[in-house]
């Protein structure tokens, strides 16, 4: 039985705890939160777990195997300092932090951590993704000339006071969900070599939230994607990934993957749900529970996982490196 602790039991840390709960072999033992009332409601649904009064008293629990980080983005480096004192498995939610400063202390202790750490890179673990990056790797389009993505959320309800409305503490959509994309292009490409963006910054002159971005990074190879995200309170949802190269384009969504030749003419390509792992396939709830699930199957057995601790320190150097750009207007170099 693998025991798992979760410091955060708000949003994210419920979602990975209703999935944890239907994993064979997995538990939720431990809970830590700093606000008494998410811990009770958090236990109206897990009534099993045990509370903690500090991280450190749950990540030094012998009752926890797993330390899960899930609680908001300005408190991750609190939560893996604690952590990586156990040198028991950790999984962090993305973004790894929220400062080029914890970044900088964090990663050279990570890098030198020996056991498992994941980041909720949570998209890597879509079996949509995975069959996308194999179609590009086989050469489906040949020589990849750029990229576009589109990530626009047209309901955002939170509100001034709200920690995730606080661009000191959440990074805004760049660092929240554009982050996950920075991640995917680095699967994809590598890093960037450049990042220009401008973005509003969540900036408080408007009367409610919202927070928008555009940028524009250049690869290796002369490979240029442009990427597009948005909180708004009005609009489309969208997301979308197009890969274009020398023989068509592929594009990605949440539904699934088109190739366009060079014509023009669309063909839809089959996703394979057998780049998933028996844990994986046991489980049902989308890529955040084959997420967990994977995870879980990792400490069993000594696999890496999908997105692990160059792929946390990766995409915080290009979100980081795109939020410096916004901020001065200049381009940034990686």
């Amino acid at each position: 039985m693998i025991r798992i602790g979760i410091i955060g039991t708000g949003r994210m840390g419920n979602a990975h705890a209703n999935n944890i709960a239907n994993i064979e072999d997995a538990e939720i033992s431990v809970i830590y939160d700093i606000n008494p009332e998410k811990i009770t409601a958090f236990l109206e649904k897990h009534p099993g777990a045990k509370v903690a009064n500090s991280p450190e008293e749950l990540v030094s629990s012998p009752e926890v195997d797993l330390i899960a980080i899930t609680s908001p983005t300005y408190c991750h480096a609190e939560g893996l300092r604690a952590a990586m004192k156990t040198g028991k498995p950790i999984f962090c939610e993305k973004p790894l932090c929220r400062t080029r400063a914890e970044l900088d202390e964090l990663a050279p202790l990570l890098r030198s951590y020996n056991n498992l750490f994941a980041v909720g890179f949570v998209r890597r673990y879509s079996p949509g993704f995975i069959t996308f990056k194999k179609l590009l790797e086989e050469g489906k389009i040949g020589n990849v000339i750029a990229s576009a993505v589109t990530c626009l959320f047209g309901g955002f309800c939170r509100e001034w006071g709200d920690w995730f409305t606080d661009y000191k503490k959440s990074g805004g959509v760049i660092l929240d969900m554009l982050a996950h994309h920075c991640d995917l292009q680095n699967g994809l490409f590598g890093k960037p070599e450049t990042v220009y963006a401008k973005a509003l910054l969540l900036n408080t002159d408007v009367e409610k939230p919202r927070d928008y971005v555009s940028t524009t990074l250049t690869y290796k190879n002369n490979i240029v994607s442009n990427m597009e995200c948005s909180w708004f309170r009005g609009g489309p949802n969208e997301t979308s990934m197009i890969v274009y190269g020398e023989k068509g384009s592929l594009k990605l969504t949440d539904t699934g993957i088109s190739f366009y030749d060079i014509g023009g003419a669309e063909t839809k390509i089959e996703i394979d749900d057998g780049v998933l792992g028996p844990l994986q396939k046991a489980i049902s709830g989308g890529m955040y529970a084959a997420e967990m699930a994977a995870i879980i199957d990792c400490i069993k057995t000594g696999k890496k996982p999908f997105a692990g601790v160059e792929e946390a320190i990766a995409a915080m150097e290009v979100a980081l490196a795109m939020m410096e750009s916004a901020e001065t207007g200049a381009v940034s170099k990686l």
